[in-house]
């Protein structure tokens, strides 16, 4: 699951940054092996994995190695966020997991400089490290960290733990799903074959109006948006606004349809919504967001091009120029359907 900050934010020691870790991860992560990839004393990239089973260390240490080489990395910082165990401090939990993972990636010239382990992400957390007894120490406050407050600026939310992130793409009650369902089929049968140009106006004026909007949105409304963006040509340019002002309307729009659409057509949002996360670097919304897609359409080709991207850690700022590529084919579509409205009207 990887994760990037769209600017560089200054700590002042090795405790500030490890305070850090729930910000660059968009949660506290529990149980779980972080990875710091630095690239000229700066973070670039943040990877966070299930802690594995003994038998699958040597597998981990070889899945991680592909995106750290993909991203350039020369040097890394790893944590291990677990319970203590019995034989602490002597023996840190997971002490094998980080040797092994020392010997694979400093194999192919990528150096672990620090490796820590700690309980939790929380205020006054201990700290250890691995290569060093001596090195040790509590966590300030993340949430009065720079970090905590550079994240708030740029409108993200650090939740509790993945299990909270995840409740943000509950979905909307069964009986609420079916009915909606059922008012789509409704509308296939009832109209033609739609058109791209009015779909994806359909899709913007959804998008312009969400700051706007009080209450959820329409059943009537959802069901019109979920058959606009199950044309490929409108899902695909639906990509482009994220190169735009309306990119967190857009991402907020997404979030909402991915919870109340029904499947198979939820895939379509839940795509956009992970590819909108990733482009911003967060990886952590983008990976659940790709779990919904999956879970409404099993084998979805776009979900599947995403997965891939995010498993190798494809860089977000080249997901953000994908978005510039995008925001052209929209602009071409909104303008074929100006013209045509504006031929009807002049005859």
């Amino acid at each position: 699951m990887p994760t990037t900050l769209p600017k560089p934010v200054r700590v002042r020691g090795p405790g500030d940054l490890y305070a850090a870790i729930p910000h660059l991860m968009g949660f506290h992560p529990a149980d779980s092996l972080v990875v710091l990839v630095l690239k000229d004393h700066l973070i670039s990239m943040t990877m966070r994995v299930d802690l594995p089973r003994p038998r699958h260390r040597g597998m981990l240490a070889a899945q991680l190695e592909a995106p750290l080489l993909e991203q350039g990395a020369s040097e890394v910082v790893l944590a291990v966020v677990c319970a203590p165990s019995e034989h602490m401090p002597e023996e840190l939990p997971h002490t094998p997991l980080i040797t092994a993972l020392r010997h694979r990636l400093g194999g192919v010239g990528i150096e672990v400089v620090e490796a820590v382990w700690l309980p939790s992400c929380e205020k006054d957390a201990p700290w250890l490290c691995y290569l060093d007894i001596d090195c040790h120490g509590t966590l300030p406050d993340p949430q009065l960290s720079a970090l905590a407050a550079a994240s708030a600026h740029e409108g993200n939310v650090t939740f509790e733990s993945r299990a909270a992130m995840a409740a943000i793409a509950a979905l909307d009650p069964p009986e609420a799903l079916e009915r909606r369902s059922a008012l789509l089929d409704e509308l296939i049968i009832a109209s033609g074959e739609p058109d791209p140009s009015a779909e994806l106006h359909r899709v913007r004026d959804a998008i312009d109006a969400v700051e706007d909007r009080k209450g959820p949105l329409p059943d009537a409304e959802i069901v019109a948006l979920a058959r606009a963006l199950a044309v490929p040509e409108v899902r695909d340019a639906s990509m482009g606004f994220a190169a735009q002002p309306r990119s967190r309307p857009a991402e907020r729009l997404w979030l909402e349809l991915t919870r109340t659409c029904p499947a198979p057509e939820r895939a379509e949002a839940a795509c956009l919504l992970a590819f909108y996360a990733y482009q911003r670097g967060d990886g952590g919304i983008a990976s659940i967001a790709l779990d919904a897609a999956e879970d409404a359409c099993p084998g979805h080709a776009l979900t599947k091009l995403l997965r891939a991207a995010l498993s190798a850690a494809f860089p977000p700022e080249e997901m953000r120029a994908l978005s510039v590529k995008y925001l052209d084919s929209a602009r071409r579509l909104l303008a074929a359907g100006s013209q045509s409205s504006s031929g009807r009207s002049q005859s």
